[in-house]
């Protein structure tokens, strides 16, 4: 049985330190990005955030082939100057936190990534839609390596940041596809539920294993408190944001929370 330690969205929070204590334990450790850009709920400085990615890139540094760090939306703004260019929104950060991200990420670019596949399941900060593999990144692979090949080799290509920064309506973009750092969970459901049209083409997407963050798990109550909701199970995805650490069975494709 392989166990991987898969820790959602981080957003400064600190919840991935403790099972990281016994690191030994678990085959792999998957972060699926996100570290700048706290939310004002949960009051998290953007000094604690930059301090926290400090501390998950030595962690990377001292197990390069066990961690890996995947890349989000609210990297990005910090990881290229052209992405920037591209936000509408930019970053939460005021210029001095965002220079010191800025100069964090460039310093450590080799580290990060934008998917990784392990015991074929796919890894990346939002989901892979299928229309947005296939009609911008122009894969129609059915080989999961050759697809998370593909969407690592994006910003390689001129135009690739242009690439990532597809948005749907459904995040405020006006894009029919979304990125697989902008693709919302409702994106990838309505995505898999039109391959299960009497007519549809089943597309090698639908036939893989994917697991992904993004969208925030999270309530408010009547009384202006933020809670945290379980994470989303459909078919063959996983998505998690809600500020838990989970251990991923890649054997049954199990989750559970690790205590």
């Amino acid at each position: 049985m392989s166990e991987l330690l898969v820790l959602p969205d981080i957003h400064g929070r600190v919840f991935w330190k403790r099972p990281c204590e016994d690191i030994e334990r678990f085959k792999r450790v998957v972060f699926l990005g996100d570290y700048a850009d706290p939310y004002i709920f949960e009051e998290i400085t953007p000094a604690d955030a930059l301090d926290n990615l400090k501390e998950i890139i030595e962690l990377k540094e001292a197990y390069p082939d066990k961690v890996i760090l995947l890349l989000g939306n609210h990297d990005m703004p910090y990881f290229s100057d052209d992405y920037l260019g591209l936000h509408w929104g930019h970053s939460r950060h005021s210029k001095r936190f965002h220079d010191a991200f800025h100069e964090l990420f460039n310093q450590y670019k080799s580290l990060f990534q934008l998917a990784y596949v392990e015991d074929d399941v796919l890894f990346t900060h939002a989901g892979v839609d299928s229309r947005w593999l296939e009609t911008v990144v122009g894969c129609q692979s059915d080989d999961i390596h050759q697809i998370c090949d593909a969407l690592n080799h994006i910003l390689d290509k001129e135009g690739g940041m242009k690439d990532l920064f597809k948005v749907s309506w459904e995040r405020g973009g006006w894009d029919e596809a979304a990125s697989c750092i902008w693709a919302d969970v409702s994106d990838i459901m309505k995505d898999v539920e039109s391959a299960k049209a009497p007519d549809a083409v089943v597309k090698p997407i639908h036939r893989i294993k994917q697991v992904f963050g993004h969208t925030l798990q999270a309530y408010e109550d009547r009384n202006g408190d933020v809670h945290m909701k379980d994470a989303v199970e459909f078919d063959n995805c996983k998505m998690l944001d809600n500020a838990q650490p989970y251990i991923l069975n890649t054997d049954d494709f199990t989750i559970r929370i690790c205590e």
